[in-house]
């Protein structure tokens, strides 16, 4: 996957953001492939993929229609995308979360693995159990996404003008690293309260606590404040977003050359592989941010002991209490249905996003 690039002769021909093989990258600039967009996601990445000359045309109103076009096919593609991969993989999101918010280790726990997990929730809160929480989650993902490639596009092209004016400045400075992260940082801020509200109702379990969105929100608020409530683990995700996009970017572009033969261009293939690496390094982290979001809120106690809000006051003492409690399995529970959710999750989101993007402007491939 790449973005408009910088030649390799360092003239001003547009950076190549790439984390793809170099070899593909410089074919497909001699055959004069044109712009093309590819969304690979699993927990917070992105790559805006555009054409190697889109750098090199001039300024002027036609460039600002072109800019303000791209944002708002880019901006759509992803939020269409975002939202069918949200509801591809919800059932496994449920599963996910319970596991993840249950204090109990083995068979003293509600749920004792994966496929146990998936049978309880279907024999006694039924099919749709699977889905809790999606509501809140598309209210999330749409504008997620939106806002994540919208950003990261703006980013692209305020580097592209950086290196024009500067040659050589942004050379061997992983901007697509930094990228995804300035992208996924600012669409966290702005959706983070979904994702709360999200986790808590996929969370509560049967009879429930709350019946839907507005009464988890007013509940929330409620009970521990606006600012401590429906923000309530954000520093931990922040922390998250950097190397969430660091390992999926970084991992991509390793695969793409040091695999050629596999992944050279299997763009998909390339996404599993990428999402699932990225999943297993940040997955404590998204642990620790569930527990965060759940700490102090009642539940059904079949489901699991409540979190103690005094043993996570902050990242340190969140980390502590798992370890001592729950040793360092506890900062892989749900694993198993986290890395079945991420590499297809990655793989819907790549194919509509490709899709969707070339049915609003089918003309882009042309040029």
């Amino acid at each position: 996957m790449r973005a408009s690039g910088r030649g390799d002769d360092g003239g001003a021909r547009g950076r190549v953001w790439s984390i793809g093989s170099r070899g593909r990258a410089r074919a497909r600039g001699r055959a004069g492939i044109g712009r093309r967009g590819v969304m690979a996601a699993a927990g917070a990445s992105v790559v805006v993929v555009s054409s190697a000359r889109a750098s090199a045309r001039g300024g002027g109103e036609g460039d600002d229609a072109r800019r303000g076009s791209k944002a708002w096919v880019t901006s759509l593609a992803g939020a269409i995308a975002g939202a069918s991969a949200r509801v591809c993989v919800a059932p496994l999101d449920v599963v996910k979360i319970r596991l993840q918010v249950q204090l109990e280790a083995g068979a003293a726990g509600k749920y004792r693995g994966l496929t146990h997990a998936v049978s309880t929730i279907l024999r006694e809160e039924g099919v749709l159990a699977m889905w809790a929480g999606t509501t809140p989650a598309l209210l999330l993902w749409v504008p997620y996404t939106a806002i994540q490639f919208t950003v990261l596009n703006a980013f692209k092209d305020a580097a592209d003008e950086w290196e024009r004016a500067r040659p050589g400045s942004t050379r061997g400075v992983p901007m697509n690293f930094i990228g995804g992260a300035v992208a996924g940082s600012a669409a966290t801020v702005v959706t983070y309260p979904f994702d709360v509200i999200r986790t808590l109702l996929a969370s509560q379990g049967h009879p429930k606590v709350y019946k839907g969105i507005l009464d988890a929100a007013a509940g929330v608020a409620r009970e521990r404040g606006v600012a401590r409530g429906l923000y309530a683990g954000i520093s931990v995700t922040l922390a998250e977003i950097a190397p969430a996009s660091a390992v999926q970017f970084g991992s991509y572009a390793a695969f793409k050359t040091r695999f050629p033969e596999i992944f050279g261009e299997n763009d998909f293939a390339c996404g599993f592989a990428a999402g699932t690496v990225a999943r297993l390094v940040i997955h404590p982290l998204d642990v620790v941010k569930k527990r965060f979001q759940v700490a102090g809120f009642s539940r059904n106690l079949a489901y699991g002991a409540r979190v103690d809000t005094h043993a996570y006051r902050n990242f340190f003492t969140a980390v502590s209490a798992i370890a001592q409690k729950e040793g360092a399995l506890g900062f892989y529970k749900g694993l198993a249905p986290s890395l079945m959710k991420s590499a297809p999750a990655s793989a819907v989101t790549f194919a509509v996003f490709e899709s969707v993007r070339r049915a609003l402007s089918p003309s882009r491939d042309e040029e």
